[in-house]
């Protein structure tokens, strides 16, 4: 996969960087969402975007 960097901003401490990219090629996720920023809170965590593959399938150990 590949992530193209859109956008780059820094916080008013210049001790965060935030980077905005556009994700080339499904999932960035090992989970097997689109983004690792897939929960939000809400009282608890809630899933808030949808699952793009199965990580037992794509992440399943050969020897077995």
């Amino acid at each position: 996969n590949v992530q193209i960097v859109k956008e780059v901003l820094v916080d008013c401490d210049d001790d965060t960087v935030l980077l905005k990219v556009e994700q080339v090629g499904g999932a960035a996720c090992h989970k097997g969402y689109q983004s690792c920023f897939f929960r939000k809170l809400n009282g608890g965590l809630q899933v808030v975007d949808e699952k793009i593959f199965d990580p037992e399938k794509v992440y399943k150990n050969p020897k077995k």
